[in-house]
């Protein structure tokens, strides 16, 4: 079997399992639309405030978090779907039946969220519509082209957060201090809901560190600022950097957590 076809049995049966939760998605969209609501008067409140830390970006204060929003929800898809989907392969009793197949771990940790991928893609398209018909952010200046790499570079980033973040769940089934991190803690300090430059000095160090802060930015510069490849190299550097570092990093990590989970007799229990 190719990993495609690992992967695409992966999808089908996740599939299969969403549609008879139809109320589900229908609440899930009527949350989109209440989120972007309190966003949006938030703006007229006191988006007058944060002008001049969004001076370079050139959009209003919704204009900002409404694309930070829909792009960070999407690429964060990656980042927390793999422990809440492993987590509940261990559930319900799954996970060492599947990892005793000749499946590869590559095609397992692609399968393993490929349909969470597929339905936040149809999820930010809901997003954009309810944003495009009720509150008109002004993206007649985005460069596409710049915007697509960002998303591509980040997204890799963040699924291989998510694979070290399973890794957790693996070992010690509860008590996740990556997911927790996650999701605490990246889009305050990450520039999601406000410019990182609003932070005091101290945090913004912080906020270097991470990963999200030069995918927002790099995003809502391409995006409200037209910026090209060039005005946003640093930017692209420091998350292909990452890549780098991550992707490699958080596959053999997660074969040496199942590996251990092995020894141990562990890898069934939950």
């Amino acid at each position: 079997m190719s990993r495609f076809s690992e992967a695409a049995a992966f999808v089908r049966r996740d599939f299969l399992a969403e549609k008879s939760y139809r109320l589900s998605f229908a609440l899930g969209a009527l949350a989109t639309f209440a989120n972007l609501a309190v966003f949006y008067f938030i703006g007229k409140l006191f988006g007058g405030r944060m002008a001049p830390h969004l001076a370079p970006y050139g959009a209003d204060y919704f204009a900002y978090v409404f694309t930070a929003l829909a792009f960070f929800g999407y690429i964060g898809t990656g980042a927390g779907s793999y422990a809440e989907k492993l987590r509940q392969e261990q559930a319900q009793g799954t996970l060492e039946a599947v990892l005793s197949t000749p499946v590869r771990l590559p095609a397992f940790l692609a399968g393993l969220t490929a349909w969470n991928f597929i339905f936040a893609t149809f999820e930010l398209a809901v997003y954009a519509l309810a944003g495009a018909l009720v509150f008109r952010p002004q993206l007649a200046a985005a460069n596409w082209p710049a915007a697509a790499l960002v998303f591509v570079l980040s997204a890799a980033c963040f699924a291989s957060l998510g694979v070290i973040s399973s890794c957790f769940v693996v070992l010690f089934k509860r008590g996740n201090p990556m997911a927790w991190v996650l999701n605490n803690f990246e889009g305050l300090l990450g520039g999601v809901y406000f410019p990182v430059t609003v932070l005091p000095g101290w945090l913004l160090w912080v906020s270097k560190l991470l990963p999200v802060t030069y995918a927002v930015r790099a995003f809502q510069m391409a995006v409200h600022g037209g910026a090209g490849i060039a005005a946003i190299k640093y930017d692209l550097l420091a998350l292909a950097a990452f890549d780098l570092l991550l992707v490699p990093g958080s596959v053999w990590l997660f074969s040496l957590s199942v590996a251990r989970a092995r020894r141990n007799g562990a890898l069934g229990g939950y």
